[in-house]
């Protein structure tokens, strides 16, 4: 299965070079399937909100569009990525993905230093002061 870089998202989200969008768009509307991958949502995710500075709804909203289009994708995480990142302003989307994935995937805590993460995402806890003695 071919897969779709993160540049391609982004010129399909901005439509911003329109003859790259249609080439996106014909491989879209193809018989082939296409994977896209969390890394290049995540990047794209965070080019948008710090690279040009929109807004988390807005982001939320060009993500769904790549996820309504017929590709493989993690849909069920992003959509729960996605309510938490848009009311907590302070987190990071890769904190949350981050959360959410171990969440989904039963494993965790994520433990962090980041004190917005503990205090602010479930599933997550604070570096232990000292490992924990093996058992013999």
């Amino acid at each position: 299965m071919a897969s779709l870089d993160t540049n391609c998202l982004l010129r399909w989200m901005l439509n911003d070079i329109p003859e790259q969008r249609d080439r996106i768009d014909a491989l879209l509307s193809s018989q082939e399937r296409l994977d896209v991958d969390d890394a290049a949502i995540t990047e794209a995710v965070f080019a948008l909100d710090k690279g040009l500075g929109l807004a988390r709804l807005t982001i939320q909203g060009f993500v769904e569009a790549v996820l309504a289009q017929p590709v493989a994708a993690n849909r069920t995480l992003w959509n729960r990525v996605f309510d938490i990142w848009t009311s907590h302003p302070k987190l990071s989307v890769v904190d949350v993905y981050l959360a959410v994935k171990a969440r989904i995937n039963e494993c965790g805590p994520v433990y962090t230093f980041d004190l917005k993460m503990i205090n602010q995402l479930d599933g997550t806890a604070p570096v232990p002061l000292s490992p924990s003695p093996l058992a013999d």
